[in-house]
């Protein structure tokens, strides 16, 4: 569990986060939501949990241990929390797949015939074994950004950090990050998903904190954030659809797309209007 006690942090006096306490990682949340408008702290946030910045005051802890930011205790840190950046490219440094995947195994000094077979383990989880010797540059933003999760997977890593894992996504690319956030949290993984895409967040996560201005304004699950329209238009943000079709048109509040679709006692009922 990571635990957010107090924590304030700000750039030149100016405020990001304010008085953040929060317990991540509870039972039953295996896939949680940081949701807000660009500029509501999010990222600020995401860089605080992976120790690239520390807390101007409050401190954070993972599994009772409080956050310490020498050398030797943030690699520690880095291999229990690890950070896939919205723009992946950031953290991809060698231009064979398979090569970027091992960096970081390398630099923990492991056997060479242990980072073989984790390179391969993750890279097969990830569905994209018949990339491991494709050049970088060639992929496409779906495929670096699931290179950039198999080199943090392969850390072992307790958490994953994806930080708006859908930007530059089409819809069959937002399709396969769902697939994927879905069979890692089956096998569970941590995952913390920093967003504004309402859509995708409704359909993913298990629980949710509403960020905006750098304030917890209100968390819990889909049917406690989404249910309030007024809060969601007050924080720029748009109510997912599905949570719209059930509070205007009456419908069951359904989890996903595809299990709206399945219901077949509403298709009956629909077809009987025509």
């Amino acid at each position: 569990m990571i635990e957010l006690e107090h924590v304030n942090f700000a750039y030149e006096d100016q405020p990001i986060l304010k008085d953040i306490s929060i317990k991540l990682g509870e039972e039953g949340q295996n896939v949680i939501g940081l949701i807000g408008q660009n500029g509501s702290g999010k990222s600020t946030m995401f860089l605080n949990l992976v120790g690239i910045l520390q807390p101007t005051s409050g401190a954070i802890r993972i599994d009772g241990n409080t956050y310490q930011y020498d050398k030797k205790s943030l690699n520690e840190l880095r291999q229990k929390v690890g950070i896939v950046f919205q723009d992946s490219e950031q953290q991809l440094f060698y231009s064979i797949v398979k090569d970027d995947v091992a960096f970081a195994l390398h630099n923990l000094g492991l056997p060479e015939d242990e980072i073989v077979r984790r390179v391969r383990e993750v890279l097969t989880q990830l569905d994209i074994l018949q990339l491991k010797d494709r050049p970088i540059q060639y992929l496409s933003g779906g495929q670096k950004k699931r290179v950039a999760i198999a080199g943090i997977l392969a850390l072992h890593s307790e958490w994953l950090l994806l930080d708006e894992p859908t930007a530059g996504l089409d819809p069959d690319g937002t399709r396969r990050m769902i697939d994927l956030i879905e069979g890692l949290s089956k096998n569970g993984q941590k995952i913390l998903i920093s967003s504004h895409d309402m859509d995708f967040m409704y359909e993913i996560g298990d629980y949710f904190y509403l960020l905006q201005k750098g304030e917890i304004v209100r968390q819990g699950t889909s049917e406690t954030v989404f249910a309030d329209d007024e809060i969601l238009k007050q924080c720029c943000l748009d109510q997912p659809w599905l949570m719209q079709l059930h509070q205007k048109l009456g419908l069951p509040l359904y989890s996903s797309k595809a299990q709206l679709f399945t219901d077949e006692q509403l298709i009956t009922r629909l077809a009987t209007l025509k």
